[in-house]
C-alpha cells in the first residue's frame, strides 16, 4: 500500500495531452465541487449583504497571493528550477529549499500585516460599506489573513512537481479545499454564522499545502539549513519574480474591481459578481488554464534544449487545441446561460431578476472564454523564453482598460439606465431598473480581448513565425462549428421546452442536456466534416488515456518509482 501510494503521488505524465487530461480532470471536479458550493452559500445565506462582506473579505487575501505568488512564483522557479535539475540535482533542491524559506519568512509576515491592517484594507476594497455589513466584512478578512500563507507554500511545492510532470497531488489539493468549504457551509448555515466558512477556507488552504507538500517530501525535496541568496539560481529566479509582481492578470484582479464599484451599487452586486464570475470559470481553468500548466514545463525543457522547433509546433498544437473546446463551449453557454445558473445557484432565495442579471453577466463572460483560455498559454511562452517584462506591460494595460470601460459604461449607464432595446430584449432583462453591475462583465470581455490580441503581436515580434497558417485554419474550422452548435443549442432548447417543463430543477436539467447533446454532437459532426485535427488528436489522446488509467491504480503491479 505505501509502495502503491507513493507511486499515485509521484508517477510523472509524459505527454502534455495526458497531463492536461489529468489536470483538467479534477480541475472539473473541484470546479463542480466549487459551483455545488457557491449553490449550498446561496441557499444558506442569501443574495444580500452577508454574501457581499463574504466575497468582499477575500479581496485582500486574495490580491496578496495573486500580487506575489500565483502566475508570478511558478512562472519564475518552474525554468530556473527545471534547468538546474537537469544540470545538478543536488544544487536544485537548493534552490528549491531557498525559496520555500523565503515564502515563509515573506508571506508569513504579510499574513500578519493584513491582520493588523484588516479594517483600513478591507475599507479599500469595499468603500461602499458601512455599519454592520463593513464590520463583518472586517471580522472574515481577519480569518482569511493566513489562507495566501498556506497557498504560497502549497504554491512552492506545486511549482517543483510540476517542473518535473508531477501532477496528481496538484490535482487532489484543491478538491480537499472545496471539501473543507463545503463542511463549513453546511455548518454555518445551520448556525447561521458565516464565520464557520471562513474558518473552512483556513483549514481548506492548510489541507491543500498539506496534500503537496506531502508528494513534494516524497518525491525527495527536503528543507536544508540557511540558503544563500547570492546562489546563482536563486537570483535568476528573483530577477524573473520581480519584474512579474507587477503584471496581475485581469482574471486575478477583476473580482478585486467587482468589489470595489460592486460595493458601491445595490446590495448583492458584490455576490452576484463573484457567482458568475466563478461559474465562467470552469470552462476556462478546465479547458484552457490546465493545457497551459501542463505544457509550462515542457515548453521551458524544450526550449533549455535548444529545441525553438519543438517549442513552435508545441505551442502551435496547444493553442489550436484551447480554440477547439472553448469557442463551442462559449457559444453554447450564451444560450444556455440561465439554466446554468438556475441549476448551479437557482435557489429560493435567488430572486427571479437577480437570476436574469447573473445569466446575463455569465453571457457576456462566455463571449471571451477562448480569450481567457489562451492568455494563460501566450504569457507562458513568454515566460518559458525567460521574458517577464512584455507580459506584464501588456497585462497592465489589460487591467488599465478593464478600469476604464467599466467606470465608462457605468457613467453611460448613470445618465442613460436604458440601452438598447434588442439587447435587453436578447439578454431577458426587461422590467430590472438597475443593471448597472453588467459593466463589470463586459468591461471584462472587452480587456481579454486586447490583452489576447497585444499577446500575440508581442510574441510575433519576439519569436518570429508562431505557425499562424494552421492557426487561422483552424479558428475558421472550429469557428463554423461554435456557430453551428449555437443554432443547434437554440434550436434544441426550443424543441425541449414544448415537452419539458422549466418549473422543476429536473426540468431545467433535461432541458439543457437535450440543448446541449444536440449541439455538441453537430460540433462534432461538422468538426468531421472539416477534417479538424483537433478533433482527431483529442479523440486519439482520450482513447490512449484511458486505456492507460487501469495499470496506475493496478496495487499489483505498482513499483517505486520515488
Amino acid at each position: 500500500m505505501v509502495t502503491a501510494f507513493k507511486r499515485l503521488f509521484s508517477s510523472e505524465q509524459q505527454s502534455v495531452t495526458g497531463a492536461a487530461i489529468l489536470i483538467g480532470a479534477s480541475s472539473l471536479l473541484s470546479r463542480i465541487l466549487g459551483v455545488f458550493r457557491e449553490r449550498l452559500l446561496v441557499g444558506a445565506f442569501g443574495v444580500g449583504n452577508t454574501l457581499d462582506a463574504y466575497y468582499a473579505s477575500f479581496q485582500v487575501p486574495n490580491f496578496l497571493y495573486n500580487l506575489l505568488i500565483l502566475g508570478t512564483l511558478s512562472v519564475a522557479f518552474i525554468p530556473v528550477f527545471a534547468e538546474w535539475y537537469e544540470r545538478d540535482k543536488r544544487e536544485a533542491w537548493k534552490i528549491a529549499s531557498g525559496i520555500f524559506s523565503m515564502t515563509t519568512v515573506v508571506m508569513g509576515v504579510c499574513s500578519g500585516l493584513i491582520i493588523v491592517f484588516a479594517g483600513p484594507f478591507t475599507r479599500l476594497v469595499a468603500p461602499g460599506f458601512t455599519g454592520e455589513k463593513l464590520a463583518l466584512a472586517i471580522s472574515l478578512t481577519r480569518l482569511m489573513a493566513f489562507s495566501p500563507f498556506f497557498f504560497a507554500l502549497s504554491s512552492v511545492f506545486g511549482s517543483l512537481l510540476n517542473a518535473r510532470k508531477h501532477f496528481f497531488a496538484g490535482a487532489v489539493a484543491p478538491l480537499v479545499y472545496n471539501l473543507s468549504i463545503i463542511i463549513g457551509i453546511v455548518v454555518g448555515g445551520k448556525t447561521g454564522d458565516i464565520h464557520f466558512v471562513s474558518w473552512a477556507v483556513l483549514i481548506g488552504a492548510l489541507g491543500h499545502a498539506a496534500v503537496q507538500g506531502i508528494s513534494a517530501v516524497l518525491f525527495g525535496f527536503r528543507v536544508r539549513r540557511g540558503f544563500s541568496l547570492s546562489h546563482p539560481g536563486v537570483r535568476n529566479v528573483w530577477r524573473l519574480f520581480f519584474p512579474r509582481i507587477w503584471g496581475i492578470d485581469i482574471s486575478q484582479i477583476s473580482l478585486l474591481i467587482g468589489s470595489i464599484i460592486g460595493s458601491m451599487l445595490v446590495s448583492g452586486s458584490v455576490a452576484l459578481f463573484n457567482l458568475a464570475s466563478n461559474v465562467e470559470a470552469l470552462p476556462v481553468s478546465v479547458l484552457g488554464t490546465s493545457f497551459a500548466i501542463a505544457v509550462f514545463p515542457v515548453f521551458s525543457q524544450t526550449l533549455a534544449r535548444g529545441d525553438r522547433g519543438g517549442f513552435l509546433e508545441l505551442f502551435s498544437r496547444t493553442s489550436r487545441q484551447i480554440l477547439f473546446f472553448l469557442l463551442p463551449v462559449g457559444a453554447i453557454t450564451i444560450v444556455l446561460r440561465a439554466h446554468i445558473i438556475r441549476l448551479i445557484i437557482g435557489t429560493d432565495k435567488l430572486s427571479w431578476d437577480e437570476t436574469r442579471l447573473a445569466a446575463a453577466a455569465l453571457a457576456f463572460f462566455a463571449t471571451s472564454l477562448w480569450a481567457q483560455g489562451l492568455t494563460p498559454l501566450f504569457s507562458r511562452a513568454f515566460y518559458a523564453l525567460k521574458n517577464t517584462v512584455v507580459p506584464v506591460v501588456i497585462s497592465t494595460i489589460a487591467v488599465l482598460i478593464y478600469v476604464a470601460s467599466a467606470y465608462g459604461v457605468l457613467a453611460y449607464l448613470n445618465v442613460h439606465p436604458t440601452i438598447s432595446p434588442t439587447l435587453i430584449g436578447f439578454l431577458r432583462l426587461r422590467g430590472i431598473e438597475d443593471i448597472r453591475m453588467l459593466a463589470l462583465p463586459f468591461a471584462f470581455s472587452i480587456a481579454s480581448f486586447v490583452q489576447l490580441f497585444l499577446l500575440a503581436i508581442a510574441l510575433h515580434h519576439l519569436y518570429g513565425r508562431l505557425d499562424g497558417r494552421r492557426i487561422f485554419f483552424s479558428i475558421l474550422k472550429t469557428g463554423c462549428g461554435a456557430i453551428v452548435a449555437l443554432f443547434v443549442a437554440r434550436a434544441g432548447l426550443f424543441l425541449a421546452v414544448q415537452f419539458i417543463s422549466d418549473r422543476t430543477v429536473l426540468g431545467v436539467f433535461v432541458q439543457a442536456v437535450v440543448a446541449f447533446v444536440l449541439s455538441i454532437a453537430s460540433f462534432f459532426l461538422i468538426m468531421r466534416l472539416l477534417r479538424s485535427e483537433e478533433a482527431t488528436l483529442f479523440l486519439a489522446s482520450w482513447k490512449r488515456k484511458a486505456l492507460k488509467i487501469s495499470k496506475p491504480l493496478g496495487i499489483g503491479d505498482a513499483t517505486d518509482m520515488g
